[in-house]
């Protein structure tokens, strides 16, 4: 079942399928901001559309494209340069890319009882809102499907233009928790930061408690404040909810080559569990692509990756 709501400029979203539930507001970067599988709340709690629009990598499943930042917005590929606009002057970087606070189309796929599929998508055409600083053509996709199993989601990026496009996906997933949540990730190295939130090129093995990410006893998501970088061993990370005796289990697609993990100066209320397919500042690194996961599309070409959401009984 799918309802249509007024939500700020455009319409709000609600699918509903086998008992579970999404919203989604196009208007701020197609974003699926609720999640309700089986009873369990997903995501951090919304308590206004407003507030998603003011700070929308706080809620939902916010795209990052690219994701994290770029030392001065700045980095050449195939020859181009580009110079993205500086909007975290504190380090002097670029910031989480351009579409998560863009207005997005949406239409349904399918709809019935046991399964809604809805797609979402962002024609990049020439003279598109950031044009000027990323002079690419592109089609960007999101397909969510919700039924039994959850929620499932395939991106779609396909270049649109005849020359090849330097790409980086990531997604600022922000995660309901408790007080006594525990979370597992499957994180392999630690990425050493510099001051300006920057990788300094040095890999570091785990520390004893960020060890316990990858054990079955789980870390505390606010152990300390969170603002981390990590290679993937896999695209697996878990929220227990013991008090209501859930997991909650993300999986992403092997393109998701890094996680970054970040808790709001350990809040409380929320923790962004983030899959990104490049390493922070991966246009800039003197290492190879197969390393720092930077991406390009071919003209004309498509790039699908997918993942998924689930809850399961203890």
């Amino acid at each position: 079942m799918i309802t249509k709501t007024k939500g700020l400029e455009r319409e709000l979203w609600t699918i509903e399928a086998a008992g579970n539930k999404a919203v989604i507001l196009p208007e701020v970067g197609g974003n699926l901001i609720g999640l309700n599988l089986g009873g369990t709340e997903v995501f951090h709690k919304v308590e206004s559309l407003e507030a998603v629009k003011e700070t929308c990598t706080s809620y939902g499943l916010p795209i990052l494209f690219p994701p994290n930042r770029i030392d001065g917005g700045h980095f050449t590929f195939a020859g181009k340069e580009y110079q993205f606009v500086v909007n975290e002057p504190a380090t002097g970087n670029s910031l989480h890319g351009f579409l998560q606070n863009e207005p997005w189309e949406i239409e349904a796929v399918s709809d019935s009882e046991d399964e809604v599929k809805v797609r979402l998508y962002y024609n990049a055409e020439k003279g598109w809102a950031h044009y000027d600083v990323y002079p690419v053509t592109f089609l960007a996709e999101i397909f969510y499907t919700l039924n039994k199993d959850g929620l499932s989601q395939e991106v779609r990026i396909t270049n649109t233009g005849d020359e090849v496009m330097p790409y980086g996906l990531g997604w600022h997933t922000a995660f309901r928790i408790t007080p006594n949540t525990v979370m597992n990730i499957a994180v392999d190295k630690r990425v050493e930061m510099s001051d300006r939130i920057l990788p300094t090129g040095n890999l570091l093995d785990l520390t004893e408690e960020e060890e316990f990410l990858t054990r079955p006893e789980g870390l505390s998501p606010v152990y300390q404040d969170m603002d981390d970088h990590f290679t993937a061993q896999s695209g697996v990370a878990v929220l227990t909810h013991p008090d209501e005796g859930v997991k909650v289990i993300y999986r992403v697609d092997p393109f998701y080559k890094h996680w970054m993990v970040w808790n709001c100066n350990q809040e409380g209320s929320f923790i962004c569990i983030e899959p990104q397919n490049w390493r922070v500042n991966a246009p800039n690194l003197p290492i190879p692509a197969e390393e720092s996961g930077m991406g390009w599309i071919e003209a004309g070409e498509t790039v699908s990756v997918c993942a998924s959401v689930q809850v399961i009984a203890l």
